[in-house]
């Protein structure tokens, strides 16, 4: 969510503001009166703990970050941490202080998680901290390590994901939470099998959700497609399940990490100090209940759904939890984690609270409202209901700053146990019509529309059976509704009335985003000539599905790249319902035509990406287009030189070179002994090359080659390196023409796999 900037007052020069960092606008005060009254009065933290927890609150955020992509190679990045990095930057001192070498996070699974101790200015200023800090970013920038806040990790590990369940993110930008999602779909990624599940990352803002394709393509996931909606208005489609029956698409996991006010994200975010008030979770409280309700609804029996914000606010966290648990009348049973992730520090959930009005004046219930035109201007259900206690509203994670030197975040599990929805009741086994179950779909998305809606509207909850119209009782919105963006950059001073905004709402709520018109995915036959073409020239195993290739493109880019998507992304592909989704992105990139369509007496028309290697590595019958190479130097000539002549390479390589035609070919390396301390796996590195006539050309952006000659050789590579100048297309993130530009820029690919 957007905040608004501040800026230097017109006419002061840079520094004359007394309290001007030297940058021309004011230092942040980290101190806000109002925001310490408010969460003292709502009794978060006893008294003696209130101090520590705001006192740690004006402190720096330490850096930590997440070791991503696939589970082989995580498991060795870790390795270069663990045993190369780390020993060295025992007890480092600077200053006359003494700085402790990174640390993984205690309560992160297999020391995937890291926390660096250190201030920045710390990590520059020695040597050792230094060369960490340079490893860290060529890493971040070929999306190696993942920079992210530590407590935003927590939600996708409680969701427990398996390899073979579909998961929903539903407001998944940046897609931090995401990747962790796919990492654990891929779980078993070293028994060398495409997962059955399914990973949908969502978003409402159409730029924010190509950055999830940016965070994605790292992990190269065929099972991964990319969404631009509402998340209270993701459509109901149906699908093929395994058995050929067409069903509601429904998820085993869902996660529902909701737009907030973000104050428990003080420490990074400097200017809410200056921003905060109470609100702006009122004006988010309706949205909040609409997207965890629509994702209730979305959720198979059986299933899971996390709802969690970054927000200490209990009518963003409780009240909503109290409200959909309300709304879905038993088929939701919040769940105790007290005994996952144990070492991990939280609070329990409270189970009261109070809404404070513009004057400052605590209200404890809606009754508390005398005058009715002020009822418009509070959400009912923003106070805690009568039966806050039988709700086991303690169970909800509280995580707070002081605690492990975090940020702060709000978690809430549930298991849903009963139906909910007409799909519920299909999937149960009662015998519903078609016309029924249409009926119900519809009225199904009417009920989280309604929500909220004011004190005379009925709305139809659907999960009764016999679809009785019940009335809801008064959740009205407040004038703050309609988004954080628009209440940030209102005019002071200009207030619409609340009808008015009551109005404008319900019309934005009618609709979903505007429909982009993205170039379709198309499922390839499995006949196509270019398919069978590509099997026999790379020796691609006749097991391997044909039936799963898919072309992205408009008619004048036909056939141009070709990508590959698991059996649960075609399902969607070819639902009937497809036309209601907005697909942003999906599959996984293998091939790029090399030359025109009309080149089709070309040897090898199509050149391997290096988005598709990992996944084309697995399927490759004999090494027909792999070369193994062992000399160090061949691996410093192939990435510090832009296509160097084959002739400068070891004779043994020059020789594998010359008995292999031209196109697209493996070059495979060990490199575990290129660093000097030994490692407990072997690390092997698969580079996609280019072979031409008298030189090779490796096909991985700078931001990989700069990534790999700075793990292994220490150096950051050749400046001259642009790979984009080369004969040979070689920019591999940069998708059909059809395509935005700014889908067009992407995530880079490191492709080093198990040996």
């Amino acid at each position: 969510m957007g905040r608004k900037s501040f800026r230097g007052r017109k006419g002061k020069s840079k520094g004359s503001d007394p309290r001007s960092n030297g940058k021309g606008y004011p230092e942040t005060v980290k101190d806000n009166a109002t925001f310490k009254a408010y969460y003292k009065n709502q009794n978060i933290l006893p008294d003696e703990e209130f101090d520590e927890f705001y006192s740690t609150l004006q402190t720096t955020l330490p850096t930590t970050f997440r070791i991503t992509g696939t589970r082989s190679n995580a498991i060795q990045l870790r390795e270069v941490i663990q045993n190369v990095l780390v020993p060295s930057m025992q007890s480092i001192e600077v200053d006359g202080q003494t700085y402790q070498p990174p640390m993984s996070i205690p309560w992160y699974p297999d020391n995937l998680g890291w926390q660096v101790n250190a201030p920045r200015t710390v990590l520059r200023r020695s040597q050792e901290f230094s060369k960490f800090q340079k490893f860290i970013v060529s890493e971040t920038e070929a999306g190696n390590i993942s920079r992210q806040e530590a407590v935003s990790m927590v939600p996708p590990l409680l969701m427990d994901i398996k390899p073979h369940m579909w998961v929903l993110d539903m407001c998944a930008a940046p897609g931090s939470k995401t990747a962790q999602i796919i990492e654990a779909v891929h779980a078993n990624d070293l028994l060398n099998e495409i997962p059955t599940g399914l990973v949908v990352a969502n978003d409402a803002d159409y730029k924010r959700s190509h950055m999830l394709v940016h965070q994605s393509k790292r992990l190269q996931s065929p099972c991964f497609m990319a969404t631009n909606h509402f998340g209270q208005q993701i459509p109901t489609m149906h699908v093929r399940d395994e058995n050929g029956k067409t069903v509601a698409w429904q998820f085993d996991r869902v996660l529902c990490d909701v737009p907030c006010s973000g104050d428990g994200t003080l420490r990074k975010n400097e200017m809410i100090w200056n921003d905060w008030t109470q609100g702006q979770a009122l004006g988010l409280h309706r949205t909040q209940v609409q997207i965890f309700l629509r994702g209730a609804q979305l959720t198979k029996v059986g299933g899971r759904i996390v709802y969690s914000t970054c927000s200490f606010n209990p009518i963003e966290n409780e009240a909503v939890v109290a409200e959909v648990l309300r709304l879905t009348n038993g088929a939701l049973e919040l769940k105790d984690v007290s005994h996952e992730l144990p070492e991990l520090k939280r609070k329990p959930g409270l189970t009261t609270w109070k809404v404070m009005n513009k004057d400052g004046e605590y209200l404890t219930s809606f009754d508390d409202i005398k005058e009715k035109r002020q009822r418009f201007r509070f959400p009912a259900s923003a106070f805690p209901p009568e039966n806050a206690e039988s709700m086991h509203l303690e169970r909800c994670l509280r995580i707070y700053p002081h605690q492990q030197n975090t940020g702060g975040f709000f978690v809430a599990v549930f298991d849903k146990v009963k139906p909910l929805t007409a799909a519920d009741r299909v999937h149960e086994g009662n015998q519903i019509d078609a016309h029924e179950i249409q009926q119900s779909e519809t009225k199904e998305e009417e009920l989280v529309e309604a929500v909220g809606g004011g004190d005379d509207e009925e709305v139809t909850t659907p999960q009764a059976e016999e679809q009785t119209t019940t009335s809801l009782p008064a959740t009205t919105i407040t004038a703050a509704e309609e988004t954080a963006e628009t209440k940030m950059d209102e005019t002071p001073g200009s207030k619409r009335p609340a009808e008015e905004s009551n109005n404008q709402a319900k019309k934005k709520q009618k609709q979903d985003v505007p429909k982009i018109q993205e170039a379709p995915f198309q499922l390839m036959a499995p006949d196509n000539p270019d398919v069978q073409k590509l099997t026999d020239y790379f020796g691609i195993d006749p097991k391997f599905p044909r039936d799963q290739y898919i072309l992205r493109c408009e008619e004048s880019a036909k056939n141009r790249t070709i990508y590959y998507c698991s059996k649960s992304v075609k399902a969607v592909l070819e639902s009937k319902d497809l036309e209601r989704l907005h697909i942003v992105n999906t599959g996984v990139r293998l091939f790029v035509r090399q030359g025109s369509l009309e080149d089709s007496n070309e040897i090898a028309p199509f050149r391997l990406t290096a988005d598709g290697l990992p996944l084309l590595e697995r399927v490759l019958v004999d090494d027909r287009r792999k070369i193994a190479i062992s000399d160090e130097e061949d691996l410093k000539t192939l990435l510090m030189k832009v296509m160097p002549i084959i002739d400068t390479f070891s004779k043994e390589t020059q020789e594998k070179l010359k008995n292999l035609d031209v196109g697209s070919c493996i070059f495979e390396f060990d490199v575990a002994k290129a660093f000097n301390k030994p490692l407990n796996k072997s690390l092997s590195l698969s580079l996609p090359i280019w072979k031409g006539r008298s030189s090779v050309n490796v096909l991985i952006n700078k931001h990989d080659k700069r990534s790999l000659c700075q793990r292994i050789f220490g150096v950051t590579g050749s400046d001259n390196d642009n790979t984009n100048n080369t004969k040979v297309n070689t920019n591999n993130d940069v998708d059909d023409q059809s395509k935005p530009q700014d889908q067009q820029t992407s995530a880079s690919k490191e492709t080093t796999t198990a040996e």
